[in-house]
């Protein structure tokens, strides 16, 4: 047999060999309230003593993939207080499920889950104390008062921008990091509090966050604190 024909019949063999590999499919995606009858093993978050001693509660929202076997071998934060949602991560990577049934065959499938935090007592801190402002009038008194980001943004003096992390590049992670900001009398941040975004995210926009420094916002000639929300966007170079 000519060279050429061996040749030939190894490309032959390469191509049928490649088509017989099927390409792995994406998970179906389930409603909430479809996968609790899946669920055999729920385990429990333990109430962080930070987050109960600041009396912090809440729901943490994940995204999670549930492989064939029936175990959570990926999850995304969708939104969370930051002193909540890694007891709520541990939990759920601790959570079993009956594997999802596509005909015959088990398929890996896709669903968000809501973990609750509740304090015994229900006197928690939910919400942070703000008032909102849609205009400058009828607002006296000093207190936390809510303004839109666009306003912030032109009261913004200095903006440190977070540094893309390492583990984020390396699996092509994208995405915006919303955060709820409170500042100061002088301009200072002093509270970040995460309202959405990758957990592999989220930590460095805090932490560039908490360096921001703005211009003091002033009502009816009075200086007050207020809250705000940020909304940070990480996109990797083409």
């Amino acid at each position: 047999m000519s060279r050429l024909a061996v040749c030939f019949i190894l490309l032959i063999c390469a191509a049928l060999s490649a088509q017989s590999q099927e390409a792995p499919h994406a998970p179906i995606q389930l409603p909430p309230d479809s996968t609790p009858t899946l669920l055999l093993r729920k385990v429990a978050p333990l109430y962080p003593p930070l987050a109960r001693q600041a009396r912090i509660q809440g729901a943490v929202v994940l995204s999670i993939v549930v492989n064939k076997d029936g175990e959570v071998r990926d999850m995304r934060l969708v939104s969370g207080h930051p002193m909540l949602s890694p007891a709520a991560i541990n939990a759920v990577k601790q959570w079993r499920y009956k594997p999802y049934m596509s005909g015959d065959e088990p398929v890996e499938v896709q669903t968000i889950v809501r973990v609750n935090f509740e304090l015994a007592d229900g006197t928690g801190n939910r919400n942070p104390r703000t008032t909102q402002v849609d205009s400058p009038a009828g607002i006296g008194a000093q207190q936390l008062v809510r303004v839109s980001e666009e306003i912030m943004q032109g009261l913004l003096e200095n903006k440190v921008d977070p540094e893309y992390p390492a583990a984020a590049i390396e699996k092509q992670i994208e995405g915006t990091v919303v955060l709820n900001v409170d500042v100061d009398n002088d301009g200072d941040v002093g509270r970040v509090e995460l309202v959405s975004g990758d957990p592999v995210l989220a930590p460095v926009a805090m932490d560039a966050v908490l360096q921001w420094k703005y211009r003091t916002f002033v009502l009816n000639g009075e200086t007050l604190p207020v809250e705000t929300t940020v909304h940070l966007k990480f996109a990797l170079a083409e």
